[in-house]
């Protein structure tokens, strides 16, 4: 099982999200550029992306987050969940937020 697989099991629903406060952030059209200063590395979402970064301002229980979501687009809730775990636990694994 690959280290996002892994971190993507241990997100539940009350899992609190919380960003990495120490990136550098840039809203390009309606997508998120962010560099992680330590590392050096930079990261992009697009819009629906950017639009999870930009709900998860501040620290949100994971249930939460996927509420909010479902009530504003039009999917299954279980897809909904299970799209925004995948791309939490990337984002986990680069370090750009903390699941806690």
């Amino acid at each position: 099982m690959s280290q996002s697989a892994t971190a993507a099991a241990v997100i539940h629903d009350q899992t609190l999200i919380r960003r990495n406060s120490s990136l550098l952030i840039a809203a390009v059209h309606k997508e998120t550029v962010m560099m992680n200063i330590e590392s050096g590395r930079y990261y992009g979402l697009d819009e629906i992306g950017s639009d999870i970064w930009r709900r998860l301002e501040s620290p949100m229980a994971f249930t939460d987050l996927i509420d909010r979501l479902a009530a504003d687009y039009f999917a299954e809730r279980d897809l909904i969940a299970d799209d925004t775990r995948k791309l939490l636990a990337l984002m986990a694994e680069h370090e750009v937020v903390t699941l806690e």
